[in-house]
């Protein structure tokens, strides 16, 4: 067995340094949310516009939930996180500054590493130096129609967020210079305290964004960005020559400019994810768009958008068809390293349960299996006692993903059903043999009988492998692999 995955790989013309996970640290962690306008959806009762951010106590007993169910911290190179946040502009200086410590006190009294989740540009009505000047404000058109709110799809019926502003107002950008230098220093100073303690995997990562886009005008419908077009010299009588490209870069630019202040004040590049979401290309080419491009629907974040530097991209991952498909196919044209599902559950939005085409299992898999070193899953606890019902509770904190979360914090291959489906044996067959190789030696030590079973099979697995019978040894792997899921 020492030698089988090595030998399998080489077959399959495979190298043991694909098959294998760098010694990055990867996360699996999960959204504690600290704001929202829905006071359901935020950390308690009091988490609602005009509450603060919630007490140590609270965020103690509640990520102590999240390991006691989960049952593990995981390792150094596999651990569990809570991502605190969002962190917005609604929040005084004071109280980000107090809440980012209270966070890295908590990762040192827990082991659960800690991450905190910026919102970039939502949540801001308390900011009224920006409000009282229109400049700072996106329109919807050349004349410069200032836009009633930002549409919010979050439920049934649309809701209203502040007016979108504008991202390259000079107010703007100055404000997100300085809050973004803020956060940064305090993250910095809690990394160091870290290090200190010989701790620094503790620290998950800054997601520098909450589904950054330029949004759509909430009694309209109408696109936005016109003012930064103008900002950037253009006019009715002066377009440019690629109206949603130009939104895209705007938009890029953002995000960058967060990035920069975090990473100026201290935070690693590689500590910070961007955030965007989009609707699959598959899904769009399905619907009726005539009066959208496909950048317009996406409000100028389509899967390119999320790249850029000084950060690593970080994507919401609630599976629709064509969706992991796409963000793969985009990470190939970016050679980088690391990127996020920053925002996600194994939930279809507007469907049920299961009905998402895959397990836990597979949608952690289309994330660490291809390169991603965060996932930060949405909904654990949401609304208390009285919303365990929900649909997204039902899928995040559901026994089938408890067992998902529990393989990935062992530092065991995940393996993705729908690959194991459609791929070819040199795709579906290291997996295999990795789960194999890291569980039977143990199970089939544990008893007499377990070793009369599948000591056989090992053996007939490796005769299989040598005579270059991939086909049927795919079948053996199978059935050791239905007895290792079958065990106590």
């Amino acid at each position: 067995m020492k030698y089988l995955l090595a030998a399998i790989l080489g077959m399959l013309a495979l190298s043991p340094a694909s098959a294998q996970q760098g010694k990055e640290t990867r996360y699996l962690a999960f959204q504690i949310f600290t704001y929202s306008p829905d006071p359901h959806a935020a950390f308690g009762p009091d988490s609602g516009p005009t509450a603060g951010l919630p007490d140590k106590a609270s965020l103690r007993t509640y990520i102590g939930d999240i390991r006691q169910k989960v049952g593990t911290a995981g390792t150094r190179s596999a651990r569990l996180a809570v991502i605190l946040g969002p962190v917005s502009f609604e929040h005084t200086d004071q109280q980000v500054t107090r809440f980012l410590e209270t966070g890295f006190d908590l990762a040192l009294e827990t082991g659960v590493a800690v991450g905190f989740h910026i919102d970039d540009s939502m949540f801001w009505a308390r900011r009224k130096d920006l409000a009282s000047d229109p400049a700072n404000l996106e329109v919807m058109d050349w004349n410069g129609t200032v836009n009633t709110g930002r549409r919010l799809d979050w439920g049934k019926v649309p809701a209203s967020a502040p007016p979108q502003l504008c991202f390259n107002a000079k107010a703007v950008r100055q404000a997100v210079e300085e809050r973004s230098a803020l956060i940064g220093k305090a993250i910095a100073k809690g990394l160091a305290r870290l290090e200190q303690e010989g701790k620094p995997e503790l620290f998950a990562g800054v997601i520098a964004g909450w589904e950054t886009m330029i949004g759509e005008d909430f009694k309209t419908g109408s696109a936005l960005g016109y003012r930064a077009l103008m900002n950037r010299g253009y006019s009715a009588n002066k377009p440019p020559q690629d109206m949603d490209r130009e939104r895209e870069s705007v938009v890029s630019e953002f995000i960058a400019l967060w990035a920069k202040g975090l990473e100026a004040a201290g935070v690693p590049e590689a500590k910070v994810y961007s955030h965007i979401a989009f609707q699959p290309g598959r899904v769009f080419e399905a619907g009726n768009h005539k009066d959208a491009t496909y950048s317009q629907r996406n409000h100028f974040t389509p899967p390119s958008a999320a790249f850029g530097e000084p950060y690593r991209p970080g994507f919401s991952t609630y599976p629709q068809p064509g969706l992991f498909e796409d963000i793969h196919a985009e990470l190939a044209k970016h050679p980088q390293t690391g990127w996020a599902s920053s925002e996600g559950t194994n939930l279809r939005l507007g469907a049920k349960p299961g009905e998402s085409g895959m397990t836990m299992e597979t949608y952690l898999a289309k994330v660490f299996n291809h390169g991603g070193t965060l996932v930060n899953l949405y909904s654990w606890g949401v609304g208390g006692d009285a919303h365990k019902d929900m649909d997204f509770r039902v899928v995040t904190e559901g026994e089938e993903a408890l067992l998902a979360y529990r393989r990935f914090l062992r530092g065991d291959p995940l393996v993705e059903g729908e690959a194991i489906q459609t791929s070819s044996l040199a795709d579906r067959m290291p997996a295999k043999i990795q789960r194999i190789q890291a569980e039977a030696p143990a199970w089939i030590q544990s008893s007499p009988e377990n070793r009369a079973k599948g000591f056989p099979l090992i053996q007939k697995l490796r005769q299989q492998m040598g005579d270059r019978n991939f086909a049927e040894a795919e079948v053996t792997a199978d059935a050791i692999l239905k007895m290792l899921d079958a065990k106590p």
